[in-house]
Formats: C-alpha cells, structure tokens, sequence
C-alpha cells in the first residue's frame, strides 16, 4: 500500500517516490542510456512465473571515471520492469534495497502472525513493554531507525525481523573468530554433512538423529581418534534445512579451527568414514561418501562467515532463498504471502517451527569463544544490543502505535524515519486519519 504524507508519496515497499509525474518510481530512476547487451540469468537469478529464471537486458552508465558504472536490468519475463544490479559479468544479481528487504521482513512476519497466532513470535514488535512508549531511534553510526519499547520474541527461526537482527550479530561474531584464529596461526576449513533424505521422513525425528551422530564424532572412541588426528582446536556448527521434491533436506555447516599445516584431504579422509558410522550407528541412512561429507578450503569458509549473517539486509541459513527448487522456512512464507491459500506451505511451516523450537541456530564446541575471545552472549541478549549512541525521533502514542499496526506501516515509518525525520508527526497523523476511516466504516456489532 502506498501512502502519501506531505509531499513525498511511499511505495508498498517503503520507496521514497516523486508526488507528481506519469512514471512510477522505478521508471523515474531508470537511467537514459543508449545501447546495452544481453545477460545471460546468473544461476541465483530470480525464478520467473513458469519457474524458469528470468532473462535480463542490461544496460551501464558512469557518470565519471571516478564512479563505478551501475547496471540497470529489464526483466524480459517481469513486465518490463526494471531493476538495478550489482556484480560483475555473468555473476551479476539482482541487489536488494536494504529498506526493500525491512519492508519484506516485516511483511514475512505479518504471516507468520496469522499463521502462529499464539506464539510469542506473533506479539513479538506488536506488544508494548509495560510502563514504556513506543520510540522510534536512529543510530547514529548506521543511520537506521528502529523501535524501543516493543516486545521482541528473540526467535532465530520463525521471526523475519529478529531473526535478521541475531543472525546480523552472529556474522560479527563469525568474522571475529575467523580473523582471531588466522592471527593465531590456526586456519578455518568448511566441513558439510548431510544424510540421504525422502518425502514423509519426519523433520523432528531427523534432526534428533543426526544431532545423536553429530555428538557420536565428538564423544565416541572413533570421533575423538578423527579429532586428534587433525588436532582439532574447535568447532562452530551451524543447522540448516531447506525442504524439495525429495522433502526435508536438513544439513550441518562446521567450520572446523585447526593447526595450518593441516589439509583438506586429511581432514575429508577422517570425517567422511567417521560421518558414515555415526548415521548408521544412530539409525540414519548410510550417506554416500561422495554426497554426505564435503570440506571446503578456508577462502569458502571465509566467505561462508563473513556473509552468514546477512545477504544484502536479509538473513542466510533457513531465511535465504533457496535454489535448485528447495525452498527455506523464508521461502514458504513469501509462497503464503503470494497466496493466503497455500495451506501446504502453511502446513510445512508450522511443521519446521515445531521440530526446530528450542535449538540452538550455532553452536561453538567448549572453549572456543574464551580462546578466541568472543563474548557468551544468548540470542535474546543479542536481539537487544543497542547502539551506543542513538538519537529519539518520536514517541508514539498508543494510537498512533495502533494505527501503525493497523495499517502495516512498521517499516515505512522507519523509512520516514530515516529519510524525512521531520516529516515523521504528518505520516502519523495520516495514518491515524487512515485507521480512524476505515473503523468508521464497519458496520455497527449487533451485540452492541
């Protein structure tokens, strides 16, 4: 929904646009260049409506030598519409609005609020702390706004909002700990497990098993011999799960921390029998050693923890979007979003919340974070990290929270927020007029 306030008009995605004109806001920032090539649709390139990836025409501008050239793209399968990119050659994407990305969390939540309406996720960024307004804050060295005085839920798992907040954390931690243990002298390999997966496998019970064969290479005769060989100095492990034709497909990334001298090979050669072992020992299907155990070189484990976190404002693990015709939990809320009558998607959300409430999203092996001095802090502890300094731009009154909520307007009033503080009290009392309209409308109870 759009709103206008003053004299700036916001896209249903939070975008600042122009009040007067016959053009929408994409079309006014379309650059007037002339020639262009075709692209080729990179392999992580948005599906289109028959599930095919969207071709695209891109076009360069620069404005100087100075500046680097930004891409601009028409979709052939999209409309004509037009978007910007970022990349080089083959491997361009299409790049996300940081405030774009807000408006989808937060639009990704309103379902899970309908889908979950008495988890605590479905109150969280709704309910009022008690004895507190509702404040808008800016930070003063990202130049985000975002709210005080609102409950959060602290779920890593079915929150878009907190989860994006923790995880953004996480990748700090994760970039710290790398850095760290290259100081040290010590080098960081990506290790992958998997287990061979089928449609009506039960999620809940998959993951107790391979948490019991994770703990098997930690604990057992076998696992501890593994361990020394390569003189493993400590592990961070990271769960995800995405769901496909073949159904569930949970996995495990391990960064493994161990001495420099130590190789990949070595390493591949110890876990992959031990990995084997340990799924049959604990009733999982033999992987393959092909397909079940992978170890990457630290350039891939550095690149896994530097973008865990965040992928251009949106979160990595079970939020990404997923490829190869996987979707992740994310993935099967933006499917509700596009249609309230998935039910399936519905069905497979709650489903994967159910079997993943009360685990823990990374775990670190005992020892690690004091010996790479990174602090033991819980998701719900990170969730309410502040920045030191921040500036208040509104108190909002209980109506006006209302109407907020009422409205869906969470993150367009942040983008006010950030774009126009002083426009701020006009939005609001704008969509209070909005939500004092509409309960005008309604037809009177008959209980009354």
């Amino acid at each position: 929904m759009g709103c206008r306030f003053g004299d700036h008009i916001l896209d249903h995605n939070g975008q600042e646009a122009k009040r007067n004109g016959a053009v929408g806001h994409r079309e006014a920032q379309r650059p007037d260049v002339g020639g262009g090539v075709v692209v080729g649709a990179p392999s992580d390139a948005r599906p289109g409506p028959h599930g095919r990836p969207l071709g695209i025409y891109a076009k360069t501008a620069s404005t100087s030598a100075q500046t680097p050239p930004t891409t601009w793209a028409e979709v052939q399968d999209g409309h004509g519409e037009v978007v910007p990119l970022e990349g080089h050659g083959h491997k361009l994407k299409i790049r996300v609005d940081p405030r774009q990305a807000r408006a989808e969390r937060f639009a990704l939540k309103s379902v899970v609020n309908g889908i979950m309406p008495t988890s605590r996720t479905s109150k969280c960024m709704r309910w009022r702390v008690p004895k507190q307004s509702v404040e808008v804050w800016q930070s003063a060295e990202h130049k985000k706004a975002h709210y005080k005085g609102v409950q959060m839920c602290a779920s890593v798992w079915c929150c878009p909002v907190c989860s994006a907040k923790i995880s953004e954390r996480r990748r700090a931690e994760l970039q710290g700990a790398v850095a760290t243990a290259k100081a040290m002298g010590w080098q960081v390999l990506m290790l992958t497990l998997t287990v061979p997966h089928a449609l009506g496998d039960d999620l809940h019970d998959m993951l107790d098993r391979m948490m019991a064969a994770w703990r098997y290479c930690s604990s057992s005769r076998m696992g501890k011999a593994a361990r020394a060989a390569i003189d493993l100095k400590g592990t961070i492990r990271a769960l995800e799960v995405t769901h496909g034709q073949n159904g569930w497909h949970p996995h495990f990334h391990v960064l493994l921390f161990v001495p420099g001298h130590v190789t990949v090979q070595r390493v591949q050669d110890e876990f992959t029998p031990l990995w084997l072992h340990a799924c049959q020992a604990k009733g999982l299907p033999r992987p393959s050693a092909l397909r079940g155990v992978r170890v990457d070189d630290g350039s891939y484990a550095a690149a896994y923890a530097s973008k865990w976190g965040l992928e251009s404002e949106m979160t990595k693990g079970h939020s990404k979007q997923g490829r190869n015709g996987g979707r992740t939990p994310f993935d099967l809320l933006r499917g509700i979003l596009a249609d309230k009558s998935d039910k399936r998607a519905a069905a497979l959300f709650l489903a994967f919340a159910e079997a993943f409430k009360g685990r823990r999203q990374l775990y670190w092996s005992q020892g690690l974070k004091e010996a790479l001095a990174v602090a033991d802090l819980a998701d719900d502890e990170l969730v309410e990290v502040d920045d030191d300094e921040s500036t208040l731009l509104a108190q909002l009154t209980d109506e006006q929270w209302r109407a907020v909520k009422a409205t869906r307007n969470e993150a367009s009033l942040l983008t006010v927020a950030e774009l126009h503080p002083d426009a701020v009290p006009v939005f609001l009392e704008t969509i209070v007029s909005m939500m004092r309209a509409k309960q005008a409308q309604r037809p009177p109870d008959p209980g009354d």
